[in-house]
């Protein structure tokens, strides 16, 4: 590690300080630097002459301590991109997160293998020097400038790259793009770097959505403007440091609710405190995803080389490979967890990491080092559902057992081992499975004498949202050859349709109705006839559709039995259902049996995390416990 000036200074300090100070570095300090240079084998030259460089003038020392920063922490930082024209890649890009075959894109646009090359073989003085001389510059000659301190721009204003995008003289391009920005920001006497921050991200280019972009440096982001958060942030971060404002680049690793993680910003103000904002969307002090939405952890990237883990790479999860700092602390709903620990690993480890459950995987997102008896999670998301694991050999093996934290920071422990009591399911989620009902309103049931329906008699009308299962009993039986269900205008959605004569016989016929289904995919007017009620009909042509049976000679009908569509989580008649157990070897079956009506009852383990199955559609229900003998449902 470099030594940095801990007080809030800047260049134009007396030299007996810098003698002071300087001289109480640790002689590691020059030991780690000669293995730097080591490693950079032909390259070593380049470097030394960035150390000669600045170590000839003594009114550079603080600059020398900037290059030794720089090259101390070098290790491990890359490019890596094609070799072909930017437009080239970028086609590709588009091409590539829309395609299923990957391989082929690569191939049809012959944009060659993805290179990579390392920082410490390849970055050149001039690069460097360059990068230095335009940091001070723009450190110092800003009003804020005196109230960073070195430590601060040595982390968010220093350094010369943000992920592994290609290098290039992107500081130039920024103090060019920005020239009059610039200029103002550095007259105004008064402006903090958080209201500096506010005024950049005002004129940032508002980027579109779009995934699997390569890694881009500051010219590729202008010119594109494409990308996830990730892009915005590094954008945000090339603009704002090549103005002298000290930015950070923050993130989530995932989302309770979402499939995937977020990437925001933080900037630093006069008393170094971070203050989060979204690059190119959202300015410090206001909302955004990344300050409101709830999170199990937040990191911070550094430049400086330093891990929350270090191990063997093969006992490392890949979110603790980079260099990142813990700073869920500067969140809100946050909470310390003490949990005894349930199984000792077999191979000796000092870490135990976090997981959280999304989609029934268990995701990694915190880590912590473990107590002799227990394990101590510092600072993590309430609300949320948490399984602590070994991370042997590339898996995760569970070291306690599961638990939920609820919004008031109750910790909710669920043991596989708990009691068992007999509860009644009426569904496999807590959603509403007639949510489409309301669909159905005011639709008809209709007889003709022909397929045509040209003398067509409304024998009933829907006129408020169907239950499940519905049962009309005509007033008088009709005699008919041709039955149809008409839908409403703007909807057609039925599950099941029945017809029964006076004797209760079921009266069967051949399809009818209109062709097609919802963007082909397969829900046509026959599915509201095949018995099976988590199929549907789902119309093409929402004005003017209708499914329906020709009996083939005329038919007497006494009873209409119909059901909406379904969201498919109820308990159905006949159907198997099986409750599954975590335990810490996975999750376990506990048992499986058919339903006689629309519930079904189970011995069910209290507080032990469960889910129900519907073996027979093959759809999962959402975990859940009993808590106080209530279902309690997650997420």
């Amino acid at each position: 590690m470099g030594c940095f000036l801990h007080k809030k200074t800047r260049g134009g300090l007396l030299l007996l300080v810098f003698i002071t100070l300087f001289s109480t570095c640790n002689n590691n300090v020059d030991d780690n630097i000669g293995h730097v240079l080591n490693l950079a084998g032909k390259n070593r030259a380049e470097l030394e002459k960035v150390l000669k460089h600045y170590a000839s003038n003594v009114e550079d020392s603080l600059k020398y301590q900037a290059a030794k920063f720089l090259i101390l922490n070098m290790g491990g930082k890359y490019s890596e991109s094609y070799n072909a024209p930017w437009e080239d890649v970028a086609t590709v890009n588009l091409r590539w997160s829309s395609s299923s075959d990957k391989s082929k894109v690569i191939e049809t646009f012959n944009i060659g293998e993805l290179i990579r090359k390392d920082d410490i073989h390849h970055i050149t003085a001039d690069y460097l020097i360059s990068n230095i001389e335009l940091a001070f510059q723009v450190w110092r000659d800003k009003p804020w400038g005196k109230h960073i301190s070195f430590e601060t721009f040595c982390e968010e204003i220093l350094p010369y790259r943000i992920g592994t995008e290609p290098l290039e003289n992107w500081r130039e391009k920024v103090l060019a793009s920005f020239a009059d920005l610039n200029n103002s920001l550095r007259e105004d006497s008064t402006i903090t770097a958080v209201k500096a921050c506010s005024k950049v991200n005002d004129i940032l280019p508002r980027f579109r959505m779009d995934k699997d972009f390569s890694n881009m440096n500051y010219s590729q982001l202008m010119a594109t403007t494409r990308g996830m958060c990730d892009s915005q942030a590094a954008l945000a971060a090339f603009v704002m440091r090549g103005l002298g404002i000290p930015v950070t680049i923050d993130f989530t690793p995932q989302w309770k609710i979402h499939p995937t993680g977020h990437t925001w910003n933080s900037v630093s103000d006069s008393i170094g405190q971070h203050i989060s904002f979204m690059g190119g969307e959202t300015n410090p002090h206001n909302k955004h995803q990344g300050n409101t939405l709830q999170k199990a952890k937040a990191y911070r990237k550094t430049f400086q080389n330093q891990r929350i883990v270090e191990a063997d790479k093969k006992d490392i999860p890949f979110l603790f490979q980079d260099n990142i700092i813990d700073i869920s602390s500067e969140h809100d709903n946050m909470t310390n967890v003490v949990l005894p620990i349930k199984r000792y690993s077999e191979i000796q480890t000092e870490y135990v990491f976090l997981t959280m459950f999304y989609d029934f995987e268990w995701r990694m997102t915190g880590c912590t080092k473990l107590d002799s008896d227990s394990i101590r999670f510092q600072h993590i998301g309430k609300d949320i559902l948490y399984l602590p694991v070994y991370y042997i050999n590339e898996s995760q093996i569970p070291a306690s057992d599961p638990f939920y934290i609820d919004s008031n920071g109750k910790i909710n422990i669920l043991p596989s081992n708990s009691p068992d009591s007999l509860m009644a399911f009426s569904a496999i989620t807590p959603e509403n499975d007639t949510n489409w009902n309301w669909r159905m309103v005011k639709g008809v049931f209709e007889t003709g004498d022909d397929p045509n329906f040209s003398n067509v008699k409304i024998i009933h009308t829907i006129s408020t949202s169907p239950k499940l299962y519905n049962k009309i009993s005509l007033k008088q039986s009709h005699l008919c050859r041709f039955i149809r269900y008409r839908a409403p205008i703007g909807n057609c959605n039925v599950s099941e349709i029945a017809f029964y004569d006076d004797s209760g016989k079921e009266l069967k016929g051949v399809h009818i109705g209109s062709p097609g289904s919802y963007n082909n995919l397969g829900d046509s007017g026959d599915k509201a006839f095949d018995g099976n009620i988590s199929t549907f009909y789902d119309a093409v042509d929402t004005e003017n559709s209708w499914t329906g049976l020709d009996f083939g000679e005329y038919k007497r009908i006494s009873t209409i039995h119909y059901s909406p569509r379904l969201l498919g989580v109820g308990i159905y008649n006949d159907n198997e259902y099986e409750l599954f157990r975590w335990t810490v070897d996975g999750w376990k079956s506990i048992e499986k049996k058919k339903a006689t009506g629309q519930t079904i009852e189970f011995n069910t383990p209290h507080n032990s995390l469960l889910y129900l199955n519907n073996n027979t559609l093959n759809k999962r229900g959402k975990v859940f416990f009993i808590n106080e003998n209530e279902i309690f449902y997650y997420n």
